[in-house]
């Protein structure tokens, strides 16, 4: 079998071909065989019969009736010489008719598979053609609606996919190289000022420590958040918690900064337990918590919301910010994105929480959904499963 699945797939249908034609003649050699014996030859076998022996046989006496006469077995009929010869013949030339349809109806049958497999030739030829320098080539798709050409519409389509992910790819690594190059230039550049003209005093030390301290846990930050973007869930660690209790944590986190832009915060969470890794969610709902803090309006209002379903819990966080574009809804999601770049860094934002946010939850087996309007507010709504299911 498995030396047959090695063969091309035109010969595998010749194969094919010529064992259905096999069956299907012999099949009816051997029906034509024995319908000519029953039709043909077999009126013409007449047993020969003595007639003058039993005219002249004298009859048993009538004084022994109690013995009963022995049947004699009946004649066998003899075939004549010519009809043996004649069948021969039928069959010798039926068997040679058959071996010349299986042969002509496989040399056909190559010759149509070869026409029907064309295109697919044709296709794994512009294939083998696409290389490392034309990676995102579009092949060519027939004007015929067959397999053929949804295949080639599928592979058009995979390779749109994967231009598109090679180019998110080529933006996240230029995007992560600025970040990571930002914090070191400043150090960089601050150990130069120490060492320009004479000696530095005690006070320039401290600053430039301190200066290099800041850019180094930024960096730090930085990389913590690169690393946990690609960390696996550990599901040994899922457990079932109340997320009034990782709210209340939170909001004792950023108490100062709740404080200082005097919002109104809104819980409503009775007894809605969340299952997952705590660690990963307190950070989930912490970045989207810390969002709409920051970009919320001075004595604006957050309210935060649970519902439980019988399959999966959901938590929403709604704000009354200064909102997020339409037209840049669905890439908010993305490294390094920020919706406005300036305000974002003079906010301390590097544009990795709502990635690190996206991929947690989708580790997670879950969803989020955003709903937001300029000048009213966002709506944050996460929605993850009572039990994890791993895929």
């Amino acid at each position: 079998m498995m030396h047959i699945n090695s063969l091309p797939l035109r010969v595998r249908l010749t194969l094919l071909m010529a064992m259905i034609l096999s069956i299907a003649c012999f099949s009816l050699m051997a029906a034509l065989i024995y319908t000519a014996r029953v039709v043909y030859v077999a009126p013409q076998l007449v047993p020969e019969v003595s007639t003058s022996e039993e005219m002249g046989r004298e009859p048993l006496p009538v004084s022994i009736p109690s013995v009963p006469p022995i049947p004699s077995p009946p004649p066998i009929p003899s075939v004549p010489p010519v009809l043996i010869e004649q069948q021969i013949n039928f069959a010798s030339t039926g068997f040679l008719c058959v071996i010349l349809i299986i042969a002509g109806g496989s040399v056909l049958a190559y010759r149509v598979a070869g026409g029907a497999l064309k295109p697919v030739t044709d296709l794994s030829k512009e294939i083998e053609e696409i290389d490392e320098n034309n990676l995102y080539r579009q092949v060519q798709v027939p004007p015929s609606k067959d397999e053929v050409a949804r295949l080639s519409i599928s592979f058009n389509r995979m390779t749109r996919k994967l231009e598109k992910s090679f180019m998110a790819h080529k933006h996240f690594t230029a995007n992560a190289a600025h970040e990571l190059k930002t914090p070191i230039a400043a150090m960089l550049a601050r150990i130069e000022v120490v060492q320009l003209g004479g000696p530095p005093s005690l006070e320039e030390y401290k600053e430039a420590l301190q200066d290099t301290q800041c850019n180094a846990e930024r960096l730090n930050t930085l990389v913590h958040d690169l690393l946990r973007m690609n960390a696996d869930l550990n599901v040994t660690a899922c457990v079932t918690f109340s997320a009034k209790e990782l709210f209340q944590s939170i909001l004792s986190e950023l108490a100062a900064e709740i404080q200082s832009k005097h919002i109104d915060v809104e819980v409503h969470l009775e007894d809605i337990p969340v299952y997952g890794e705590r660690n990963l969610l307190h950070r989930v709902f912490s970045n989207i918590f810390h969002n709409a803090i920051k970009y919320n309006k001075p004595n604006g209002s957050i309210q935060i919301t649970g519902t439980r379903h019988p399959d999966t819990t959901r938590i929403t966080i709604a704000d009354t910010g200064i909102g997020i574009p339409k037209d840049q809804m669905d890439k908010i999601f993305e490294p390094f994105y920020c919706v406005d770049k300036s305000r974002s860094r003079e906010l301390g934002g590097n544009g990795l929480g709502l990635s690190i946010t996206k991929a947690v939850i989708d580790k997670h087996s879950g969803s989020i959904q955003v709903q937001s309007e300029m000048g009213m507010g966002t709506t944050f709504e996460v929605q993850l499963p009572n039990a994890y299911t791993v895929h």
